[in-house]
């Protein structure tokens, strides 16, 4: 038996103020789904003494991927693993032991540290997106730097630190960079074809296929998520919820309108799905018989996490951006592009019911953070630009984007349903997204009377991105060039809405690799409410700016 990639912790709701509660994967080689694996787990307290009141479940397979080739063939197992809370945050550690002698290769050596919040706690949040370079060229300049996986590093130094800790752990896109994946000889042949236009959307792919990528996306997800250095200890230290973006798949997935409609593709497209669903979100959620060709928005990833505490209440709201984005052809020949697919839109207008009419709405303080893995205030590419990148490969990038022309009635609505949202549920949403490679902050405003909290003559959204922690910002020049083909300029919308880009410290965008970190502070006093506060945690410099945003005024109750 050998472990293959892990641990890996995936976060849960915790609903209860007085437990906490989290899932532990291992991904093991030589194992079958039907015969549980010769392993214990474990959880002691630092002094090495194992925590009788810790109650771990015994392990079960959420992801078979035994048949596949060797060396990646194996079997993806949960333990679940559940904790009571005490007056203070304390630290655990786990272990894994074989059992009855069975000889176990790869166990890792240290027993990782987790951080259990007090009783009524709300996790500290930390956020990262683009782990990875989309290019070789790019990837040997990151491994060539004097710290190639520096703000990783950080980022495990601050959960160790004994006055800190991270509980939640949020990837916004781009958790792998699969463009490598595109080497595969047969599929560069076939996209040569395509280039010269000589596609043929119904040519079948080569048998075997769809197993082959499989076994490259596991391959590729075993390579980038192990070692001790970079993504690794983190996922072993703090539990996870994690969204998709366009590299997770290849880069501009969803924005290569003929590619998509390819049988190639879409055996291709199944492919980072399963292994995303099994890595990313901690088990399989398509059934095993899935076939060779399976189509997008088959299904979505929309997630969500709910935190009660004591004084206030946290839900995380993850948007998927890449299963159903799409385009379609309507009579007459024009296109329709979609971000979001039909379904996402109804799970998320019943979530926000269901959010709505909760018991506490009105009568305690909330926040509502949503992942959108794409900012949805940003750089605007003008009509101009897009049409002169239609036939470059700027072209998947500008459709990559929420401000692309194509998006803009979609933007619209969703901004809408987040400042109905707030407003109905009398709650704060905050927007945090990656993807763009530097750190920027944006505010929507709206002056509408439907989405006014009471007493007050304006409602704002803040959004905060952080981008990215493992991939290079752009250079002096490449961002100069951005800044002339796009704007960033107040921008009025419809239903009397606004966005305005805003600074983040000094400048107005933050181009180092960074992360963000986040956290709800109690309330000081009877009148004032619990503060959502976000920083940036930048590679080189210290910045002071942090966004804080507070929830309305109840509307109902204390009055506070």
């Amino acid at each position: 038996m050998k472990v293959l990639l892990g641990p890996m912790l995936y976060a849960r709701d915790q609903v209860d103020v007085g437990a906490w509660s989290f899932f532990v994967n291992l991904y093991l080689g030589g194992t079958d789904a039907g015969t549980p694996p010769a392993l214990r787990l474990r959880v002691l307290g630092l002094d090495g003494v194992e925590l009788p009141e810790a109650v771990c479940a015994a392990p079960v397979p959420v992801a078979d991927f035994s048949g596949l080739r060797a060396p990646v063939a194996g079997v993806l197992w949960r333990w679940e693993v559940a904790l009571p809370r005490g007056p203070q945050a304390r630290r655990v550690t786990y272990r894994f032991e074989p059992v009855g002698g069975a000889c176990v290769v790869g166990l890792p050596d240290d027993a990782p540290q987790v951080v259990v919040p007090a009783t009524g706690a709300l996790p500290r949040t930390a956020f990262f997106s683009c782990n990875g370079a989309s290019d070789a060229k790019t990837w040997n300049a990151v491994m060539r730097m004097k710290r190639p996986f520096g703000c990783w590093a950080d980022m495990k130094a601050q959960h160790e630190d004994a006055d800190g800790g991270f509980h939640l752990l949020l990837g916004g896109g781009d958790q792998v960079y699969a463009d490598s994946l595109l080497d595969h000889e047969p599929l560069l042949e076939f996209r040569k074809r395509e280039l010269e236009q000589k596609l043929d959307p119904a040519r079948p792919p080569p048998p075997g296929f769809h197993e082959e990528m499989l076994a490259r996306y596991v391959e590729l997800y075993c390579d980038r998520w192990s070692g001790t250095a970079g993504i690794a200890p983190m996922l072993a230290r703090v539990p996870g919820l994690f969204m998709w973006d366009d590299h997770d798949i290849f880069d501009g997935w969803g924005s290569h309108e003929s590619l998509q409609a390819c049988a190639w593709f879409e055996a291709l497209y199944s492919a980072a799905a399963l292994v995303f669903e099994a890595f990313q979100l901690g088990e399989l959620k398509t059934p095993e018989k899935t076939p060779a060709r399976r189509p997008p928005c088959v299904r979505h990833y929309f997630q969500t996490l709910r935190f009660v505490g004591a004084e206030c209440d946290v839900d995380v709201v993850a948007l998927d951006l890449r299963s159903g984005r799409t385009y379609r052809e309507q009579p007459g020949g024009k296109m329709a592009h979609e971000v979001m697919s039909k379904a996402q839109w109804k799970v998320l207008d019943a979530w926000r019911q269901e959010h709505a009419t909760r018991p506490e709405a009105g009568l305690k303080p909330r926040h509502v953070v949503l992942l959108s893995s794409v900012p949805l205030v940003h750089l605007r590419y003008g009509s101009g630009a897009e049409v002169m990148g239609a036939d470059t490969e700027l072209h998947d990038d500008m459709l990559d984007q929420w401000e692309s022309l194509v998006h803009r009635g979609e933007r619209t609505r969703l901004m809408v349903d987040l400042f109905t949202l707030a407003q109905q549920s009398c709650c704060a949403v905050t927007v945090v997204s990656g993807d763009v490679h530097v750190g920027a902050r944006g505010l929507i405003r709206s002056r509408n009377p439907e989405h006014l909290p009471a007493g007050l003559s304006e409602a704002a959204i803040e959004q905060v991105t952080s981008s990215g922690i493992v991939h290079p910002p752009p250079s002096t020049l490449q961002f100069l060039g951005m800044r002339m083909l796009a704007d960033d300029a107040v921008e009025d919308l419809p239903s009397f809405m606004q966005t305005e880009m805003l600074p983040v410290g000094s400048q107005r965008y933050l181009r180092e690799r960074n992360w963000l970190s986040m956290r709800v502070e109690p309330a000081r006093t009877r009148l004032s409410r619990p503060k959502l506060w976000l920083r940036w945690e930048a590679e080189h410099t210290a910045l002071s700016t942090q966004v804080v945003v507070e929830p309305p005024p109840l509307a109902r109750g204390t009055g506070v």
